[in-house]
């Protein structure tokens, strides 16, 4: 079953790898992680407007353990796989994601969750038309109060936000309760349009099985 969870399938045309960046961009990525109220000294910090009062910790409630599990597709080809983010938090605020081995730093802060190399993975207010620097370009809040149905589950008050750079456009949508639910990225791959899409199927604590400790999801979580 952890093999099953944690494998590679083929991706053409690079596919696989602009998922990956992607979430380790943005969650990459809760994905991802946050300034978990039970997990940090941080001071939360609310936003108010159409979602009412929302902590970051609320739209990123990932905590020490946490495994978060994606269906990956490439619109228009029958490109299809699954990702599993880990996330650690080693000391206080400082967070680790881990996405098929590579790590990204990340440090909760009262105004948001910082990355390590720079940037902001989520930072408030969350109100439409707000902007941050991101990762690798600028990030805007541009949708709050919506509503998201992925394997997952439905989700109500998600805050979506878009990151754009030369090559790519990252939309991303965070809701209350687990973080990262869904990713889009547009961009060119060999001079043609591709757009790839991750969706939540299951998010909860980390399960070690056998001698070798294989992380795995519960089975039964989010579909089959």
């Amino acid at each position: 079953m952890g093999d099953e969870l944690n494998r590679r399938p083929r991706r053409g045309r690079g596919g696989r790898a602009n998922v990956l960046f992607a979430l380790a961009r943005v969650v990459l990525s809760c994905l991802l992680i946050t300034a978990c109220a039970s997990k940090t000294t941080a001071n939360p910090v609310k936003s108010s407007g159409a979602t009412g009062e929302l902590y970051t910790s609320e739209l990123l409630p990932l905590e020490d353990d946490t495994v978060l599990e994606f269906d990956t597709s490439v619109e228009g080809t029958a490109e299809k796989g699954r990702l599993v983010m880990q996330v650690r938090r080693p000391h206080g605020n400082r967070i680790e994601l881990n996405v098929a081995g590579k790590i990204r730093r990340l440090e909760a802060k009262p105004e948001g969750v910082s990355i390590a190399t720079g940037g902001w993975l989520l930072k408030q207010p969350f109100t439409v038309g707000a902007t941050y620097q991101g990762l690798s370009g600028r990030v805007t809040v541009i949708g709050i109060n919506r509503d998201l149905n992925v394997p997952a589950g439905h989700f109500t008050r998600c805050v979506e936000t878009e990151e754009m750079t030369s090559t790519a456009v990252t939309r991303t949508t965070f809701c209350p309760g687990v973080g990262i639910a869904k990713l889009v990225i547009e961009g060119q791959v060999n001079n043609e349009s591709r757009r790839e899409v991750a969706e939540l199927r299951f998010h909860g604590p980390r399960i070690d099985i056998g001698p070798e400790k294989t992380t795995a999801a519960p089975a039964g979580q989010g579909g089959p």
